[in-house]
């Protein structure tokens, strides 16, 4: 509890949303959308999305904003993501810091009969009749909604007047990543525990084999993306042994140089060659440790390219 009870300056993640994240809480995920959204990255997609609406006369968009009063592009500052990371008891959160006009969405959700609008714990609780979809989203104020199953959804109403409980351990990554990534991912859980089944793939010695049995040593990861003029990623897997990390680097090292030979015989490809060749792979004791930094323009090429060929694959899938 002591390094949950640090100032709210301490943390980059709002403390408001991190008081409604389950105490048991293994993975967790963020996004500063203020930030992200003023990157050259950010102007470059909300500026294709502002063409595709005037392409298709915006009417979708701008009629929910009509009846709503929110606009996604404009009215939300950050989300978080969270959950147990039990892929035996799926669950989880995702939580939004924004402006949100609560009555009109209310007003809008409650004209359709599979939706139920309700008070619960002092917020708006929105929920579906459907017994097949048990999923909720709650309004505390007009500044904070909240996403996930019902249980889920209510656990986190009745911890909006406390401080938050996360584990210390959890606490210190979201800590070190929110106040220095504009997006970030974090997770104390091992991989195997978040597939459903465990990591029960093909053995042998192909990569896919290979890559399943490293996997099932990852005991911890985290990752986290800060954009500007390039976009750099970094990221940390945490093995069980030193000699796991050290077989893990080089094996991410393999699969990077195999995927750019394949990749350079293709020309629409180098792009992403290029991307590969930057990549920085090292161990260091337990961890592997993984960095990239791409050009922004770069990043903008290679959407265009992926923009380009949609078209082309509908018409040959439509041939078929």
């Amino acid at each position: 509890m002591g390094v949950l009870a640090l100032s709210a300056t301490a943390f980059a993640a709002d403390t408001q949303l991190l008081n409604l994240v389950m105490p048991d809480a293994q993975v967790m995920a963020g996004i500063n959308v203020t930030t992200a959204k003023i990157s050259p990255f950010g102007t470059y997609l909300l500026s294709q999305l502002a063409a595709n609406e005037a392409g298709s006369n915006g009417h979708g968009l701008q009629d929910f904003i009509a009846k709503t009063g929110f606009d996604p592009r404009q009215d939300v500052t950050e989300i978080l993501s969270a959950s147990a990371g039990n892929a035996t008891a799926p669950g989880g959160l995702i939580l939004a810091k924004g402006n949100f006009q609560v009555d009109k969405l209310s007003a809008l959700v409650g004209a359709d009969s599979k939706q139920q609008v309700s008070s619960y714990a002092g917020a708006t609780l929105i929920t579906s009749s459907d017994p097949k979809e048990p999923h909720a989203l709650a309004f505390l104020g007009n500044d904070i909604a909240v996403l996930g199953d019902v249980a889920s959804v209510k656990a986190a109403l009745d911890r909006a007047g406390s401080v938050n409980s996360i584990s210390p351990a959890l606490a210190t990554r979201v800590q070190a990543l929110s106040t220095t990534e504009d997006a970030w991912t974090v997770s104390l859980a091992s991989l195997a525990s978040l597939i459903p089944g465990g990591l029960n793939g093909p053995a042998g010695n192909s990569g896919a084999g290979q890559a399943l049995q490293f996997a099932k040593n990852i005991q911890a990861s985290s990752g986290g993306v800060k954009f500007g003029a390039s976009i750099d990623i970094s990221g940390q897997a945490v093995t069980d042994t030193a000699q796991n990390a050290t077989a893990l680097a080089d094996l991410i090292r393999m699969i990077s140089s195999l995927v750019s030979m394949s990749a350079a015989q293709n020309p629409p490809a180098a792009g992403a060659v290029q991307i590969l060749q930057s990549l920085k792979v090292s161990a260091d004791g337990t961890a592997v440790n993984l960095s990239l930094s791409i050009p922004e323009t770069q990043v903008e090429s290679l959407v265009k390219l992926a923009a380009s060929s949609k078209p082309a694959a509908s018409a040959k899938s439509r041939k078929l």
